[in-house]
Parts: structure tokens; sequence; C-alpha cells
């Protein structure tokens, strides 16, 4: 069974008519009809009753139009998910930070990502610094709000604000 023919049958059940089924499907109405059979004979029974005049769904047909249109949105709702997750948008981010991040810096860097990435679950783990390289080496935490500290060759390091010295 194919993807193709789960679509075949959904249009052809939708329009009870082959010739605008394949118009639909930018496909010419022979081939379709032949996919068709096809198909019900893999699935071992008839899909549609047909006349010269009239198509129409069997029982069985009605049962598995709807199955397939479930089976239908939860792929496309599959597919959704992981380009979502692919582009960052889904998913969760687990943030290391010492303590004195949540004065100035953290609060709104993390109000802006989930302004930006609404569907992105944030956790935060307050790690001393050490702890924070050792999890960042490890992949426990996704990013790391720390001191600075010598720069480490597996790990890209951005300034985010210079401490002020008054003396």
């Amino acid at each position: 069974m194919e993807l193709r023919h789960l679509q075949y049958f959904v249009t052809v059940a939708e329009e009870l008519h082959f010739g605008r089924a394949a118009a639909r499907l930018n496909m010419t109405q022979p081939p379709l009809s032949q996919q068709i059979k096809q198909f019900e004979e893999e699935l071992g029974f008839p899909l549609f009753h047909r006349s010269k005049r009239v198509v129409e769904l069997t029982a069985a047909g009605k049962v598995f139009l709807h199955e397939v249109r479930g089976v239908l949105q939860q792929l496309d709702k599959a597919v959704d998910h992981a380009r979502h997750t692919a582009r960052g948008e889904l998913g969760k981010i687990i943030i290391g930070f010492v303590g004195t991040a949540t004065y100035d810096i953290l609060p709104p860097v993390v109000r802006e990502f989930r302004e930006l990435y609404p569907s992105v679950s944030i956790e935060l783990q307050q790690l001393s610094v050490p702890q924070q390289l050792e999890a960042l080496l490890n992949g426990e935490i996704d990013i790391g709000f720390l001191h600075p500290t010598p720069p480490h060759e597996e790990l890209v390091s951005r300034l985010m604000k210079q401490s002020e010295c008054i003396f």
C-alpha cells in the first residue's frame, strides 16, 4: 500500500466521479481507474459501486474513507511537527545559568525566546561554571549563561554583558 493510493482513493471518494478526480490529481482517468482497481484487489474488498452514470462508496469504502482521512491528517500533523522541530520551533531547550544571571541577563533573553518560539519548552538549571562546562560538553544542557572562562575548543561563546569595575 502506498500513500498515493490513499490520496487517490480519498479524491475519488470526494468527487464520486473518476474524471473529476483525475483532473484534480492532474492525471487522466484510465490510469486512476486502474490504480483504484489494483488498490481494491490489494485490500481484498471493493471501495466503490460503479455504474455508467454513478460512482458510490460501498459500506466498507465509507468506513475506510473515515479511517484514511484520520491517517492522512495524522501524517500531515507528523510532517508539520517534524518541520517545526527541524526549524527549532518545537521541542525543548535546557539552559544552564549562574545565579547572578537571574538579575539582568536571563529574564529578557528567556522572555524574547518565548515570544519568538512559543512552542519550545524551556528548562532552567542553576549550575556553577564548572558544572555548566561539563554539562555543555556532555550534551546535558543546550546553552549556558556563565562568567567568562578560558575558551574551550569544543564550545562557542559570546559575550553578553561587559562587567563594569569601579575603583
